[in-house]
């Protein structure tokens, strides 16, 4: 690198860029049995394969963190250190610097997606990565390096047009008033100027917090709420009687300006590490709801409220989320609180959460009028409190704020006389120089897509793409990927089965005239799926069987068993499982009509979609395996593929017996197993023998890859 280095500074305005982020996406894990654990960056049109090597001591902190609640963490600073020492290794630093220049050039930024796969390495404290312990460099507090968490890949909801004010509802569970206290005076400087309107909700419970959502219709959901992890794997909140993760996310579904959730998670400690909030925010995501901020680390009422008016402000004025969230955490690095604590997940293409329009004659500002909805008896204690509501592109270049110019990959948080918040100044870093810096090429917005007319499967040939299959077949390939749950990038396994959604005429696919019996004979995994349609009792054992193994599995439900537990299905999706149709009623595909077929499986659809938030697309199983060609013509059409098995549990012992003896021959079975009590108790030996093979379980979607 030059000795000179450009001396550009990066300040937290919102000055509104035109220029891409230069995109940086590091995917970690999942891990072996052996502990390792593979790492793969790409960004500037190149991938580097590296892996990560932590101590015992940092894998058992996340384990311990994950299984057994809140855990102390000595020395945080010295933590992120690990990480980052871990995570850097030579060739992702490489491709960092070859962004970097990148993005000077294209006077862009660049952002550090984070997509981790382990569970238990998911739980460390990633926001406090850092490199180097003289010159500092910490991209959670980089405006030219804002630093986000990735999960699967959906189509976010576009950029919502905002005319002011921002409306934030800030709701707290019992004893957490001053959290609310604290919040309306951070947000009171805003509040008068017209940029934003906050209504509190204190002592929350389900049914105001539902009303409240309904009559205020927010933009943001600020929740204070002490969040906790079960024995049972439960993540539950403090506003009502066993009221959990799925409860709140049910809460959301018909929230549709809600483009941010923060869960805060309440009191605690400032070094203790506490993941529920994370995951709780985590689950929330979904192609309505593209952000969300979960607090790894309580923070006091004081600095929770400063950064949640900073970000809020940022977001007002139009800035990016992940901008937004870095400008937050730098002022609180500027106090010395706790600033790794907010850690920020997107939909990936996430940019600007709200596009300001042009303001109307502003109402007078009030700072103290209650939520028309509340009790009366509540009513008095709202008044006490006050309250005065605060406050993407989906596929286009985010044409989100640049705050300034990009630095070179090296700076510090330092503190400028006249500036609100910390600027960043540019220090130097020990990076590789690459040979060469690669020129990443712009992508361009496609047109809105048209209405969905319908879907159809399609079997790949050899060498197609999924642009290609899109255009012929009359679809989008993002469109693809999302329903199918692939990679845009990855080439296409020749032979595989897809769901393909329909937005005008095109040529008929290739399709299928029966179910697929098996996944990808290459991929080393074998599918374990359940067929659940009887009680909630032998689920909640299988999963807990599943989760003492660390594996994940495709559950096919009927309609009828989600409507009678309700809970079960919330608890499916909450364990990270698959979700798929089994028909309303179960019964004899074959001796029903063309229209009752298609009624069963969107029934059901719906019934899983209002009770857990998720699609049952594209799985489905046909009940008893009992289906015709017209059948699967019907199935398809809906938006399914149909899937059948490799071995059901009375055949599954001389399977495996064949499977150990053999196991290309069973890699990528499909293996079906009932909800039934003797399957959860023969899971453990089952997944233990298909390790010993060489063989992983793990869900349908991952043996279809």
């Amino acid at each position: 690198m030059s000795s000179r280095p450009l001396q550009r500074k990066i300040m937290p305005a919102a000055a509104d860029s035109a220029a891409s982020p230069i995109i940086v996406h590091i995917a970690i894990g999942p891990c072996d049995e052996s502990g390792y654990c593979p790492t793969r960056a790409s960004g500037n049109g190149r991938e580097v394969a590296s892996a990560l090597f932590l101590s015992e001591a940092l894998i058992d902190l996340g384990r311990r963190a994950l299984h057994a609640g809140a855990q102390h963490i000595d020395d945080v600073q010295e933590t992120g250190l690990a990480l980052g020492r871990a995570l850097f290794t030579a060739p992702i630093r490489a491709l960092l610097l070859e962004a970097a220049h990148t993005a000077v050039a294209k006077g862009a930024r660049v952002q550090v997606r984070l997509q981790i796969n382990a569970p238990e390495l998911a739980a460390l404290p990633w926001e406090y990565l850092t490199l180097g312990s003289v010159n500092v460099w910490q991209p959670a507090l980089r405006a030219d390096y804002a630093l986000v968490r990735v999960g699967r890949r959906i189509t976010p909801p576009p950029s919502l047009p905002l005319r002011p004010p921002l409306r934030v509802l800030a709701v707290a569970s019992p004893g957490n008033h001053h959290h609310l206290d604290d919040l309306n005076r951070a947000l009171a400087p805003h509040i008068r100027t017209g940029v934003l309107t906050l209504r509190i909700l204190p002592d929350a419970t389900p049914a105001t917090l539902s009303q409240a959502l309904a009559d205020e219709a927010p933009h943001v959901l600020h929740l204070i709420a002490r969040t906790t992890l079960t024995p049972d794997q439960r993540l539950e909140l403090d506003i009502g009687n066993r009221f959990d993760a799925g409860d709140l996310i049910d809460l959301l579904a018909d929230a549709t300006d809600l483009r941010l959730v923060t869960l805060t998670g309440g009191e605690g400690h400032g070094s203790t590490l506490n993941i529920a909030p994370v995951v709780c925010a985590a689950l929330l995501i979904d192609a309505h709801l593209p952000a969300t901020i979960g607090f790894s680390m309580p923070l006091p009422s004081d600095a929770a409220a400063r950064f949640a008016a900073i970000c809020y402000h940022h977001l007002a004025l139009g800035a990016s989320v992940d901008l937004a969230v870095t400008i937050g955490r730098a002022a609180l690095a500027h106090t010395g609180a706790m600033w790794g604590a907010p850690v920020l997940r997107i939909v990936p293409d996430t940019g600007v959460l709200f596009q300001p329009l042009p303001r109307r004659a502003a109402r007078p500002p009030s700072v103290n009028r209650p939520l028309p909805f509340i009790a009366a008896a509540v009513v008095c204690a709202a008044l006490i409190l006050g309250g005065r509501l605060f406050g993407t592109s989906a596929y286009s270049p985010f044409n989100q704020p640049n705050p300034g110019q990009v630095a070179p990959p090296k700076a510090h948080v330092q503190e400028a006389p006249v500036a609100r918040h910390p600027v960043l100044l540019p220090l130097s870093l020990p990076f590789i120089e690459p040979s060469a810096t690669p020129t990443a090429v712009p992508t361009p917005a496609p047109s809105p897509l048209p209405a969905l007319i319908g879907y159809t499967v399609h079997q790949v040939a050899a060498g197609e793409t999924l642009d290609g299959i899109a255009a012929r077949l009359g679809s989008d390939a993002a469109s693809i990927a999302t329903l199918n749950a692939i990679d845009i990038e990855a080439p296409l396994r020749p032979e595989r089965a897809l769901a393909i959604p329909l937005f005008r005429a095109g040529e008929p696919a290739y399709g299928l005239t029966e179910p697929v019996h098996r996944g990808n004979p290459a991929s080393g995994k074998v599918a374990l799926t359940f067929d659940i349609e009887i009680d909630d009792t032998t689920l909640y054992a299988i999963l807990d069987a599943l989760r003492q193994r660390r594996v994940k599995g495709t559950f096919f439900v009927t309609g009828r068993w989600v409507k009678r537990f309700p809970d079960a299905a919330r608890a499916i999706v909450a364990n990270g499982h698959e979700i798929g149709n089994h028909s309303l009623t179960h019964p004899f595909f074959s001796r029903i009509g063309l229209d009752g077929m298609a009624n069963e499986l969107r029934e059901t659809e719906r019934i899983v979609q209002e009770t857990t938030g998720r699609s049952t697309r594209p799985y489905f199983r046909f009940p008893y395996g009992d289906y015709t060609t017209q059948a699967v013509v019907v199935v398809t059409a809906e938006g399914y593929i149909p899937y059948h098995w490799s071995a059901d549990d009375r055949g599954i012992p001389a399977w495996l017996d064949r499977a150990v003896a053999d196991p290309a021959w069973a890699s990528g079975g499909i293996l079906l197993l009932h909800g039934r009590p003797a399957t959860a108790g023969a899971l453990p030996g089952i997944i233990d023998r298909l390790r010993a093979a060489g063989l992983e379980p793990t869900t349908l979607g991952e043996t279809l890859r």
